[in-house]
């Protein structure tokens, strides 16, 4: 018997930081108590950045970077190191209780998208390729060029993954990626980055969706929602988490309180 799960295509580009929070949003419903919900969309151009980039020092300046370049600057939901999308990516992410453990939950979304990838002709393996951007054992790559990438997010009860496929426009992540990349100090190999277009001429966004939706609805009964009022409001309540600018102000004022002050941000005074 199939499992019911919806497909939530809702989707806010022209706000990529609100956007990211809709999938923040999505994901707490679920902490809620609320059934899965998969997440499938073309994201607005966007670099988003994970907790250990927001570390760094060139951090402020691979944020200016990406907006200099016409990306917006976002923190993302799940793990990994800087990524760029824009309106030529598949974007997917499934909010689910925890039902097993997190290798599975990589393993099968790995999966599903293998199979998708293969409808479209497009025969991908599983690994980190040296010099790729957010590199990750989960990537997938053909040819030396890292098609797509996958990550997770783990709460008390339920889990995030997510993942990004490049369908067409590998040009402009290279663009975008290499001043990012400088600023932060990260090794990488521009020529790790492909398309599914370089592989098939002429394939387009919704050939490689409804090739993923397929393979989702081979265990899933689908039920396809283009809205849901209840997590974009909550997704305005979550939207200063998801702006790396954001982040990167917090970061300026905790720099300040230690110059002023000769403590290192985040420690308490002593008790006189």
């Amino acid at each position: 018997m199939r499992r019911p799960l919806t497909v939530l295509t809702a989707s806010v580009p022209e706000d990529p930081v609100l956007d990211t929070a809709l999938s923040s949003a999505v994901l707490e419903g679920v902490v809620l108590g609320g059934p899965p919900v998969l997440r499938l969309w073309a994201p607005g151009p966007s670099v988003s950045f994970g907790r250990l980039d927001r570390l760094l020092a060139g951090f402020p300046t691979a944020v200016g970077a990406a907006r200099a370049a016409g990306f917006a600057a976002v923190m993302r939901v799940g793990g990994g190191r800087a990524a760029a999308a824009h309106e030529g990516a598949l974007v997917f992410g499934l909010a689910a209780p925890i039902a097993e453990d997190t290798t599975r939950r990589f393993d099968t979304m790995a999966g599903v998208l293998r199979r998708a990838l293969a409808r479209v002709g497009v025969d991908a393996q599983r690994g980190e390729l040296p010099g790729e951007y957010c590199p990750g054992a989960w990537s997938l790559h053909v040819s030396g060029m890292k098609l797509a990438g996958i990550a997770q997010r783990v709460r008390r009860n339920a889990a995030w993954t997510e993942g990004m496929l490049l369908v067409g426009g590998a040009d402009r992540v290279r663009e975008v990626l290499a001043p990012v990349h400088e600023a932060l100090g990260l090794a990488w190999d521009p020529g790790t980055v492909g398309a599914v277009e370089d592989l098939v001429p002429g394939i387009d966004w919704h050939d490689v969706a409804v090739a993923l939706r397929v393979e989702l609805a081979a265990e899933h009964e689908i039920v396809t929602s283009d809205e849901d009022q209840a997590a974009l409001a909550l997704a305005h309540r979550l939207r200063e988490r998801h702006g790396a600018e954001a982040h990167v102000g917090r970061a300026n004022q905790a720099g300040d309180a230690h110059r002023r002050t000769g403590r290192p941000p985040g420690t308490v005074p002593p008790r006189r």
